[in-house]
């Protein structure tokens, strides 16, 4: 595999400098320290540091290690057939606010280690805990942003993961959740209770047919937010992009929501672009911004979508497009779904969860903030376009 830069105002062919490793299968997640410059690359059974100028300051071993689907986090006993299997990174996040560098790969269950930012091999915290996908294919997605118990003061890692087959432990993972960095509490799920917590399951009868895939993450305005593609329904074959949200200061995740993205192109006579592939948040930059009628300081959200594949419809096509959407009409968007709800249009709940209802028209004050904490219309009211 190979890191290329590019001078900024060189053509966009004129690659400059690399970094290579051809003893590596594959680089799965880069994050750059804005601070710093320096660049941390996670792969297959290595991390690497390296300097802004893409020069090998550490590598590192991850993998592989023998291991099995039916080992625990905690342990693996002796008679359980194990064998060696690569470590896949499955996600590279930095933590500024402690300048750490957190690392997720495949084995054991999918657990994090906790590294020093300036030198990686130094004083490596691994953690006994099941956050990530446990196999090379299944998605992971993490980011850190405010959170329980006590936000925007303290700091969480947002973690979406696709469930997989298997293992006896995955039904222990939340499908999205919000882990502590606390350092007593380390990636342990940052508020809980009897039945409830930083945390979202699907259902037992679901999860083995409903696969979401998490394609990326963010937050912005006091909301955190993740990219899937899944099932329009689970009894459904058509799979769309959604969008789901869930509030910065939600000790128990009953701000959970979802709404379905499309990608439609007007001058292609309306077609779509249905499975979201990657994206980007950003400012908009005056232009754009006076295009979208926002300030050039209001949050963005670019999103390369694919077509489906005509044979397997969760599979993108050789058909893309870039959609921009601006987080104002985003919001604007999911409160419009609260307010249909409030007005007995909708349903509310999402069947892979819970069970769904019918909304029903209220003028309670305390049933309208239940409807905030729930609501989920079909997409037939929720589609968020704009013309590529």
């Amino acid at each position: 595999m190979v890191v290329a830069a590019a001078k900024a105002a060189a053509q966009p062919k004129e690659i400059i400098r690399t970094f290579t490793d051809p003893k590596v299968q594959a680089f799965n997640h880069l994050v750059v320290d804005k601070n710093t410059g320096r660049v941390y690359i996670g792969a297959v059974n290595r991390l690497y540091q390296l300097s802004p100028d893409l020069d090998l300051v550490i590598s590192e071993v991850t993998g592989p290690k023998m291991d099995s689907d039916d080992c625990s986090v905690l342990e693996c006993n002796t008679a359980i057939n194990k064998k060696l299997t690569d470590n896949v990174n499955k996600a590279l996040v930095i933590d500024y606010t402690t300048t750490r560098l957190i690392s997720c790969g495949s084995l054991s269950q999918g657990i994090c280690s906790v590294r020093n930012l300036h030198n990686i091999s130094d004083g490596t915290l691994e953690v006994r805990e099941a956050v990530v996908a446990n196999n090379a294919t299944a998605s992971t997605v993490a980011f850190i942003a405010p959170g329980p118990p006590n936000p925007p003061v303290s700091q969480v890692m947002y973690v979406g993961v696709t469930f997989t087959l298997g293992s006896p432990y995955r039904s222990e993972v939340p499908a999205v959740s919000s882990r502590s960095l606390d350092k007593d509490k380390m990636f342990a799920i940052a508020q809980t209770a009897v039945t409830t917590g930083t945390r979202m399951f699907v259902n037992s009868l679901a999860r083995e047919r409903y696969p979401i895939t998490y394609v990326y993450g963010f937050a912005s305005e006091g909301f955190s937010y993740f990219l899937t593609t899944q099932m329009k329904h689970t009894t459904s074959s058509q799979y769309i992009s959604k969008l789901v949200r869930v509030c910065h200061d939600d000790e128990n995740y009953y701000s959970y929501t979802e709404i379905p993205m499309d990608c439609i192109s007007e001058a292609q006579g309306g077609r779509k672009y249905n499975l979201v592939q990657a994206a980007y948040v950003g400012k908009a930059g005056s232009d754009l911004a006076s295009d979208l009628g926002i300030t050039a300081q209001d949050d963005v959200l670019f999103a390369v979508f694919s077509e489906s594949d005509p044979v397997i419809v969760n599979k993108p096509s050789d058909l893309s497009a870039l959609c921009v959407y601006s987080l104002k009409a985003i919001r604007r968007k999911f409160m419009q779904n609260i307010r249909h709800c409030f007005n007995g249009k909708g349903q509310r709940g999402l069947d892979f969860i819970s069970p769904s209802h019918q909304c029903v028209p209220t003028v309670s004050l305390f049933a309208y903030l239940l409807i905030l904490l729930a609501a989920s219309i079909p997409a037939s009211l929720t589609e968020l376009r704009i013309g590529v």
